[in-house]
């Protein structure tokens, strides 16, 4: 016989799927933060160099002096779209 909570809910039923449905949360807000990331890398390709600096007499090898340079998921997609066309 199992105790029953302060709640009415046997302990076992409290406690059988809370790893499984914790993980599949996870697995789903992975999914949306992944996909809205690849949706902002596909609208705005470009991002602000962060070693660029406009006082600096040289140029930036990452943005080649323009101050911006593409994501790392732009370069994905673009290497992804490289590769189904060959």
């Amino acid at each position: 016989m199992s105790t029953l909570a302060a709640t009415g809910i046997p302990d076992a039923a409290t406690q059988d799927h809370s790893i499984a449905g914790l993980v599949s949360v996870v697995v789903v807000a992975l999914a949306i933060v992944t996909a809205g990331y690849f949706v902002r890398c596909w609208l705005f390709p470009f991002t602000s160099c962060r070693h660029s600096d406009a006082r600096r007499l040289w140029r930036c090898r990452r943005c080649d002096g323009t101050g911006r340079r593409l994501r790392v998921g732009r370069r994905l997609i673009n290497h992804l779209r490289a590769m189904r066309r060959h």
